[in-house]
Formats: structure tokens, sequence, C-alpha cells
């Protein structure tokens, strides 16, 4: 069930507006996620893997695995979500609590970093003081969005909460823009605005 609520925050997360049908891929290509290639098999990503293992799910016509680690000194759990038993997702999922707005920086510059500035943003700043925006009457917000675009795939840094609930999300998807991974998820592109970050 558990595993089964974080798909769906995954794949509700994006929300951007008309702009997002326009942004280019870098010439960088997607790095791996945790050093494991694009594309492997959930054996391979079994047998490579060496954080503490949680569970596997199937459903909604997806594989996941999950396992437990730290990302940049924070507790996260990890999902690698395959189709057609081909690796095509990663996901760091951290519950920061009272943390948020400490673990969300550490992480926006620990990817600032490794990656470099991230070329938009959507949702509020970090930095105002009221960081949530009311997505529905059912206790769901949204919070502060980073992305970094590359050629076959983005890395996203995505803040949600629901009730008193906080997630953030480290995505990486391989295979398909920003564009196509909200079409896929049937999610409304005029939602929240996106904005270019300026360099």
């Amino acid at each position: 069930m558990k595993v089964r609520m974080i798909l769906t925050i995954i794949f509700s997360c994006i929300f951007i507006d008309a702009i997002a049908k326009n942004l280019p891929d870098s010439t960088l290509r997607l790095p791996e996620f945790r050093n494991i290639p694009w594309d492997s098999s959930m054996k391979e990503v079994r047998e490579k893997e060496d954080a503490y293992y949680l569970q596997n799910f199937s459903g909604f016509g997806i594989t996941a695995l999950s396992f437990k680690d730290k990302l940049a000194g924070i507790e996260t759990r990890i999902d690698y979500t395959f189709k057609n038993d081909q690796f095509t997702e990663g996901a760091y999922i951290i519950k920061p609590g009272d943390l948020f707005k400490n673990n969300f920086v550490h992480l926006l510059e620990f990817l600032t970093q490794k990656y470099g500035n991230p070329e938009y943003r959507s949702g509020p700043l970090y930095t105002s003081d009221t960081v949530w925006v009311k997505e529905n009457d059912y206790g769901r917000f949204r919070g502060p969005s980073f992305y970094w675009v590359f050629n076959g795939g983005f890395i996203a840094l995505i803040s949600k909460k629901f009730e008193d609930e906080i997630t953030v999300i480290v995505l990486f998807s391989h295979g398909s823009s920003i564009e196509e991974y909200t079409k896929n998820k049937d999610v409304e592109l005029n939602s929240f605005p996106f904005r270019v970050i300026e360099k």
C-alpha cells in the first residue's frame, strides 16, 4: 500500500504550464541512477544494488523495487521502476518532517554541485514565507520544484505535502522529456507556472 501511495505521488508530482511543450533536450546524456545502467533488468538491479532491500510491487503496468539508504546524508527510500523488465525510472523518497527547508536546500545544493544549475523551476520559492500551494480540497499541496534537463530524460527535485506529511522526491526519469512524462501520467500541464531559471 505504501508503494502504491509513493507511486501515486511520483505520478502526480509534476504540474507545469504550456511552456513545457517546448523544453529543449540538453546535449548531456542523463546520468545513471546509483551507477545502475538504464534499461537494466530487475535481476541485474538486485545483483548490483547493495542498499537494504525493502520490497517489490507490481501493478498499474509497472514493477518497482524498493530499498533503504541515504542520499547526501539524508535517510531515504529508493525506488526503481521497471516497464517490461527494463529500468526506466529511479527515485529517492524522503520524509523530512520539520527539517523540510534544511533538507530541501541541502538536496538542491547537492544536485547543483553534481549536475550544474537547474534549468527550470515551478511552484513557490523555497525562500518564501509560504512554500505550499493548495492543489485540491483533499489535503494535497505543492511546494517548490527544480528540473535538470538531459538528452534522454530529466532529473527533478520535487516537494509535496498531503495534509501534514511532507515528501521530497529526487526523480530520475529515463527515456522521456518532461512533456512526455506528464502526458503519460495524465498530468495537466497548466496547473502551475513553469519558469526558466536565469543563469
